[in-house]
């Protein structure tokens, strides 16, 4: 969620660059003969496939948004996540908007903007998987009036009791159309970018069950595009305790059946 350190990292990435060819060069996404994370640029065979539906991929990538502040990744997947389950498969007129992250921390009542700012909340910044559950429920009674069930479920482990139970919900949320993932996960765990830990939030796009690996809907879109992991690989992420929110886990959105 923080990135003030990736700026300067970046910045210094850059100092070095013009230094010569000698300077280090870290690869995006980790060394390139073993990386955890796939850009979906270099791979869509998945959504290629004969007979592929993948409905939260096309939902949410109808609505995919960079967050609006360098804390605000929780507002983006929120506003995604609202789009992605009451803005498709329904009439709307010339003057119905999306729905913006802007609106929504705005609307809600509590800390959420205040905490999203650059300035924080005395000192704070961002939201702990407690937080964005209740916000996500706050923000879903806020916008609809349908019967929404929104549960979080946090990662204290990365056992294969654990691994399986995510891998039975991963792949029913990847047949059913009315329900949405968004995890909490510690991004560089992932991405290997340098300085963090950077925890952060973000849904799930697809799950690819064959390969076994989710696609990360990324919105740190200043520094990523979507991108594949392994799904082990994201348990860990999101089981990695961390000073500032503990724990992570998942919330999932479903409407009522």
């Amino acid at each position: 969620m923080n990135k003030l350190s990736r700026k300067s990292l970046a910045g210094l990435a850059l100092l070095l660059s013009l230094c010569g060819p000698s300077a280090a060069f870290d690869p995006k996404y980790g060394p390139a003969e073993k990386p955890i994370a796939m850009p979906l640029s270099q791979d869509n065979a998945y959504f290629r496939e004969p007979g592929r539906k993948a409905p939260d991929f096309w939902r949410l990538n109808s609505f995919y948004v960079p967050q609006y502040t360098e804390y605000a990744c929780s507002a983006a997947a929120v506003s995604m996540a609202l789009n992605a389950l009451l803005n498709t498969d329904r009439p709307r007129g010339d003057l119905d908007k999306n729905i913006t992250q802007a609106d929504i921390v705005e609307k809600v009542p509590g800390e959420w903007q205040a905490l999203l700012s650059p300035a924080g909340l005395e000192g704070r910044h961002g939201l702990s998987l407690a937080r964005l559950e209740a916000f996500m429920k706050a923000a879903f009674q806020f916008y609809s009036a349908s019967k929404l069930s929104v549960e979080k479920h946090e990662a204290v482990a990365a056992d294969e009791a654990t691994l399986k139970d995510f891998r039975d919900l991963l792949s029913e949320n990847e047949k059913n159309p009315d329900d949405i993932i968004v995890v909490h996960f510690v991004q560089d765990d992932l991405t290997k970018a340098k300085g963090g830990p950077y925890p952060h939030i973000s849904p799930i796009g697809a799950y690819d069950e064959a390969r076994g690996r989710i696609l990360v809907f990324d919105v740190d879109r200043e520094w990523y595009e979507p991108y594949w992991v392994p799904v082990g690989d994201m348990l860990k992420a999101m089981a990695r305790e961390t000073k500032a929110f503990g724990h992570g886990g998942y919330v999932r959105v479903a409407k009522a059946s």
